[in-house]
């Protein structure tokens, strides 16, 4: 794939992210009926996944880019290894915690939202662009699952870090925010803000780090994520200093 229509298509899905959120705005404003929301919403769902998986499609055809240096190398490593361990830890916890079918945003899902969040967690860590693809169904059909949103978000996150695509990261954190909202008692969502913060966005924002790391911890992530998430925080409290401020998690 030529780098220009790569872009082309980095900026088609910048904007198709972009319109789910703006007619989610719209219908929770009253704006809009429910008929014609869920009409655009499934358009623009089915229209981003297929962009994302063009996108995945395309980078891996291009011809390597020239070798970072030493450092920046390792660093980009241990960030994605450390993510993927995260991700993991992550699902085996929330799917500990479930009965076989029900979601995190509570009540009886459809049949299909079930096998779909099944076949997203199956393709975490393994195929990005069916996990995604997964997730997009489930949010076609339940369009607040706090599950789909927050590892919807994630894989856009993980996807920038690994093609050293900031903006990317920018709009994968933005969306990791609107997922935090949906469920106040649910972890995954500020773990990521924090890793992601941390290690991941450019320049790191530590003051988020206190505050979203802090915000997982008291939300009961896995266990062996906490003594991590709280290292996260240590460090960030001595960059922000005793005097910093800090911004409110996002609720």
């Amino acid at each position: 794939m030529k780098p220009d229509l790569l872009a082309e298509l980095e900026e088609e899905r910048r904007f198709r992210l972009a319109s789910i959120r703006d007619i989610d705005r719209e219908r929770a404003a009253g704006d809009i009926d429910d008929d014609d929301y869920h009409t655009l919403r499934d358009g623009y769902v089915a229209r981003a996944a297929a962009v994302m998986r063009e996108i995945e499609a395309g980078k891996r055809a291009l011809a390597p880019k020239p070798p970072r240096s030493l450092w920046r190398r390792v660093g980009i490593i241990g960030v994605t290894l450390g993510a993927a361990v995260a991700m993991g830890v992550f699902v085996a916890q929330s799917a500990g915690q479930r009965l076989p079918g029900q979601t995190l945003t509570g009540g009886a899902p459809t049949d299909e939202v079930a096998l779909k969040l099944a076949e997203a967690r199956q393709a975490l860590g393994v195929d990005s662009a069916a996990a995604i693809a997964a997730y997009q169904v489930v949010l076609a059909i339940e369009p607040k699952n706090a599950e789909a949103l927050t590892y919807t978000a994630w894989l856009v996150v993980q996807n920038g870090s690994q093609s050293g695509d900031q903006g990317q990261v920018r709009d994968g954190l933005e969306l990791l925010r609107a997922a935090a909202t949906i469920d106040a008692t649910y972890a995954d969502p500020h773990c990521f803000i924090a890793i992601t913060s941390a290690n991941i966005i450019e320049p790191p924002d530590p003051a988020t780090v206190v505050v979203e790391g802090q915000a997982c911890l008291d939300r009961n992530p896995p266990a062996a994520l906490g003594p991590a998430i709280q290292n996260m925080i240590d460090v960030a409290e001595a960059s922000v200093g005793s005097g910093g401020e800090v911004a409110p998690p996002t609720t």
